[in-house]
């Protein structure tokens, strides 16, 4: 094992001396940097939004059912049984209390909102700055795909079509080196 060990490390030396020498694929290689971090941005604004969403919707569903057990305490109440009135106290208790965990999990996540929001702008001034120090006769690497959900890093596909461009850039860049 310890050939390959140091195998990677020489192959590690050598891949970071090329990108000294080249501050252009240096370049190129912080833009795509920042494009999987404005992927990650974007996945998890995303999953806020959704979270806000979700929380909401128990929230609704919550309101249907402490109704029901109020009016059910009512009618107990009015049939004098004291012992449903109890039973039926606790869970509207049981059901505000599940309310007021998710309104605090949907205040979280609608605070986070606008902290996204920003580290989002951030990325992509940073790209932005980047390209511009990126000379014309290079074509840098094109911006991710509009703000669909789609790129979560959850999915296989993705993850595997990631890992094929890196290993076809690592592979080109051992070319371009001689080894």
């Amino acid at each position: 094992m310890t050939f390959f060990n140091d195998l990677h490390s020489f192959l590690e030396q050598r891949l970071e001396d090329v990108i000294r020498a080249n501050p252009q694929l240096e370049l190129n290689l912080l833009l795509m940097e920042l494009d999987d971090q404005e992927r990650q941005t974007q996945d998890l604004y995303l999953k806020l939004q959704q979270e806000v969403h979700e929380c909401e919707q128990q929230i609704l569903n919550l309101v249907s059912d402490i109704r029901r057990w109020r009016d059910r305490i009512q009618t107990a109440t009015a049939a004098h049984r004291p012992d449903l009135v109890k039973v039926a106290q606790q869970r509207e208790a049981q059901l505000r209390q599940r309310g007021q965990e998710l309104w605090t999990q949907r205040l979280n996540a609608l605070n986070q909102l606008p902290a996204t929001e920003q580290l989002l702008a951030k990325i992509r001034d940073r790209r932005q700055e980047l390209q511009r120090r990126v000379p014309r006769a290079s074509t840098p690497p094109p911006s991710p795909p509009p703000f669909t959900g789609s790129n979560s890093p959850s999915d296989p596909l993705e993850a595997e079509f990631h890992r094929l461009e890196l290993q076809t850039a690592l592979e080109e860049l051992k070319r371009s080196m001689g080894l």
